[in-house]
């Protein structure tokens, strides 16, 4: 995963592809430490997020937005919805901005966190 830019690049034309980015060094520590432990299930997973951030269809147990009061997260001074994606027995929280098309990862875990206990 890239690291995060220095400044926002310009908005994007609404197809094609979403750029997965890290929203701190911690988050790209979590992502890198998760790549390295399962490179596979983060593979699919990249690829995914690259794809389709916002697609619950394939099953919506897995992927939605997170409740309050981790429903919202301001990256780069935008406040962002933030969902999560379950992992086998983790998650990802990530921030999707449509109008960029940016996925920035805001946490990784491969356990269960506690705050969505």
């Amino acid at each position: 995963m890239p690291k995060p830019p220095a400044r926002q690049e310009a908005s994007r034309a609404a197809t094609g592809p979403w750029t997965v980015r890290p929203a701190s060094a911690q988050a790209q520590k979590e992502w890198n430490q998760a790549t390295a432990a399962e490179p596979e299930l983060m593979s699919a997973l990249r690829e995914r997020l690259r794809v389709r951030p916002l697609d619950r269809s394939d099953n919506p147990n897995r992927t939605h937005q997170l409740k309050p009061p981790l429903a919202e997260k301001v990256i780069g001074g935008k406040r962002l919805p933030q969902w999560q994606h379950e992992l086998s027995s983790g998650r990802v929280f990530y921030c999707p901005d449509r109008t960029d098309r940016v996925v920035w990862v805001t946490k990784v875990e491969l356990a269960h966190p506690k705050e969505t206990d």
